[in-house]
């Protein structure tokens, strides 16, 4: 019986998530004949007939899809995707036999756990860079005005099984079989496998399952958070596309444009704050003075205190510009907008030391 992890094991959790990630950002487009073994093998283990099998390039076309099915015949019944998931999570259960740990997400071992034996491990496998991908509900919620309600107004359950959620239980399992010694169904491993590996998306109904081929690309920048300049971070086959920034969603105006390109015009019509914020990272206070004629506030040696009017942001924006007296090269950095003079910006910038006193540290 294991009844705790050790610090040499815990360490090697985001090995185990890395290890999978891999594999899933590894796959290739999916063919017609290994979406219908997937396929069949999950309709074979809850005991279901084979359905028509339906590959489509995207989500979006596959719920279009779903959605033109339910109209045209009847409201498609019976979505499988939480008994897939039961199915998987009581054959996890069986490590309960051998260990009293729990993990997360879907591997549930046990109701009598000591949840100090934990130690945190739910909090270290958040605090994981990109360790979830949910592709389905990032693309859900850039839709979520038109398709969420024709999905609702048809009374269509979208729930779906994907690659992008089961590598994560995928890496859990792989640890507890590699480190814990713990025993397992070899089929269900081999079905998570598989389906990690082609990186799909399923909507299994009862008469039809629609599988969604994997993107052609996926973007992201050194903190694994989807990120493409001037580019789709998730492009697929048909050329559907989603833009993003640093893992902000854009619109695609702003991502097909390089953040050098970005126009600080594009501010003054922004509405939301955290694309305003995206804006301003992209193209630098600098550029923004130029380009939106910041107004000169006050001067002192070589830093000058500017305003820019336009209500670009939640509050008024104040920069303190500096010039390298030997070089010329200009730095321009945001300070509290209730700030009255460029040397009172300059403590405030050399945390409350006077410009004076710092030349004298110096």
């Amino acid at each position: 019986m294991i009844d705790k992890l050790t610090p040499e094991q815990k360490a090697l959790i985001p090995s185990y998530l890395d290890k999978w990630r891999k594999i899933l950002l590894a796959s290739e487009l999916i063919s017609e004949n290994t979406a219908s073994e997937i396929v069949d093998v999950l309709y074979s283990f809850l005991g279901k007939k084979i359905p028509k099998i339906i590959l489509l390039n995207n989500p979006i076309a596959a719920i279009n899809q779903i959605l033109l099915i339910s109209s045209k015949e009847k409201r498609l019944e019976n979505n499988f995707a939480d008994d897939i998931e039961e199915y998987i999570e009581n054959q996890l259960r069986g490590f309960s036999r051998q260990t009293s740990l729990i993990s997360v997400g879907s591997i549930l071992l046990d109701n009598r756990v000591n949840l100090e034996s934990l130690e945190n491990l739910e909090d270290q496998l958040d605090s994981i860079p990109g360790n979830n991908l949910n592709l389905l509900q990032m693309i859900l919620r850039m839709n979520q005005s038109e398709l969420v309600w024709q999905l609702w107004s048809k009374g269509v359950d979208h729930k779906a099984i994907s690659s992008f959620d089961l590598y994560y239980t995928a890496a859990l399992f792989d640890f507890f079989i590699s480190e814990c010694d713990c025993y397992y169904n070899p089929k269900i491993y081999q079905l998570l496998e598989q389906v990690v590996r082609a990186g799909i998306i399923i909507f299994p109904f009862e008469e039809y399952c629609f599988v969604c081929d994997r993107p052609l690309h996926l973007r992201f920048d050194e903190q694994n958070r989807l990120h493409a300049e001037g580019e789709p971070a998730i492009e697929f086959a048909d050329g559907y596309s989603l833009y993003f920034h640093h893992g902000v969603a854009l619109p695609e105006e702003y991502g097909k444009v390089h953040p050098k390109e970005w126009r600080s015009q594009w501010l003054l019509t922004q509405d939301n704050a955290e694309l305003r914020r995206v804006l301003i990272q992209g193209i630098g206070y600098a550029r923004i003075c130029e380009e939106l004629q910041a107004r000169e506030l006050d001067s002192w040696s070589e830093y000058t205190l500017l305003q820019i009017d336009n209500a670009i942001d939640v509050e008024p924006i104040c920069l303190l510009k500096m010039t390298c007296p030997s070089t010329g090269s200009i730095h321009v950095l945001r300070v509290p907008p209730d700030t009255n003079s460029a040397r009172e910006a300059v403590r405030w910038v050399n945390w409350g030391v006077d410009p004076e006193d710092f030349a004298v540290q110096t």
